[in-house]
């Protein structure tokens, strides 16, 4: 079963993608901050990730382009209220708050696909 993490400061939100992203058959690891984030892709087998650009110690953008330089391979997406320079520059997934069910779960199954 893959496992996707998740992070995002809200944590209703969080455990509300965790719920749907579980109901669609993944493993779920969520995290609340960009710290957190990192600790969790650096102490669990994390499939692909998808990073709210607005959390607290570190951005979500800055955690994306840190974790692509120690591991280019893992499967990123943004989440976000507003684009940043970084989301349209990245070529990474960006889901666009609000979004839906089934964009996010595409969007998950897109990231475990490549």
């Amino acid at each position: 079963m893959p496992t996707v993490l998740v992070a995002d400061d809200n944590r209703g939100f969080a455990e509300l993608l965790r719920a749907l992203l579980e109901d669609a058959g993944h493993s779920v690891v969520t995290a609340y901050s960009g710290l957190a984030a990192i600790a969790a892709v650096e102490q669990n087998r994390i499939d692909a990730a998808v990073l709210d650009v607005l959390i607290p110690e570190i951005s979500g953008d800055a955690v994306a382009a840190r974790l692509l330089q120690s591991q280019p391979a893992l499967p990123i997406a943004l989440m976000t209220g507003s684009g940043t320079d970084f989301t349209k520059s990245s070529g990474l997934p960006v889901l666009k708050k609000p979004f839906s069910k089934e964009e996010l779960i595409e969007t998950v199954d897109r990231l475990l696909a490549r």
